[in-house]
């Protein structure tokens, strides 16, 4: 009898390991770096987790494979990047472009510049990226121009303003 309770125990501790790092996966999230320079050059890098940007990828790039190696899947990234992040001055979308793609095995990092025209007092910034696929996706902001730094967080469709001057 006592062994027969060693071996439940035992399968229960066994269990309850496997269980942790099923309940330790921190969500979805998703980390960019908007930095507005002397002269109107704005900058954004995009930080995504490879193994939670390759699946959505079906919804993103849905005649696409589902695959971060695809010429195809990755074109259709870069548009679906910058329909849902935006940077606005005086509610006029700044144009923003990608100029690279990383990836490895981890991280994949796009980089986007753009021309802030004029001198505004505000930027209005929104990240929608990766709602529309992960409805508990939360996207970080970390805007920088001189002194100001601000570290704003998307969990819906929210915009947010931010100083420049």
């Amino acid at each position: 009898m006592i062994v027969g309770r060693s071996r439940v125990a035992a399968l229960a501790i066994s269990l309850a390991a496997l269980a942790v790092p099923v309940g330790a996966h921190r969500g979805h999230d998703a980390m960019s770096v908007v930095t507005l320079a002397a002269g109107g050059k704005l900058t954004v890098s995009h930080r995504f987790e490879a193994h939670d940007l390759e699946p959505a990828l079906a919804r993103i790039a849905p005649d696409a494979q589902t695959s971060l190696d695809d010429a195809e899947a990755i074109a259709a990234l870069k548009a679906y990047l910058l329909r849902r992040f935006t940077v606005s001055a005086k509610g006029k979308a700044v144009a923003l472009s990608v100029t690279a793609v990383d990836i490895d095995a981890a991280q994949v990092r796009v980089e986007c510049v753009g021309n802030v025209k004029g001198s505004p007092k505000m930027l209005e910034v929104q990240s929608t990226v990766l709602r529309d696929v992960y409805p508990g996706q939360v996207n970080q902001v970390i805007f920088r121009h001189g002194k100001i730094l601000r570290t704003l967080r998307f969990a819906g469709s929210e915009v947010y303003s931010v100083p420049v001057r």
